[in-house]
């Protein structure tokens, strides 16, 4: 069996994009571009590619208020080195 990499944080993030569209507090890619200190062109790349790195994952998180967290019977939570 042949393991296909899977898009999941771009997935969040256009969920997220989403959810705050439809609830008046609209976010572009634009300002999470500049949170991550890129451009939008580099920044849709990324979504593209799904290729963010742990940094960029953080930034973005914090950028919207949020953590980033791995769950199984001890949580752990992605911080900035």
């Amino acid at each position: 069996m042949r393991w296909e990499a899977v898009k999941i944080f771009a997935k969040i993030i256009k969920q997220i994009l989403e959810d705050r569209k439809d609830s008046g507090k609209k976010i572009t890619q634009q300002e999470l571009a500049n949170a991550i200190g890129i451009s939008k062109q580099g920044f849709t790349n990324k979504m593209t590619r799904d290729s963010f790195t742990d940094k960029d994952m953080y930034l973005i998180a914090n950028y919207l208020g949020m953590e980033i967290i791995i769950k199984g019977e001890k949580e752990y939570v992605l911080k900035e080195d």
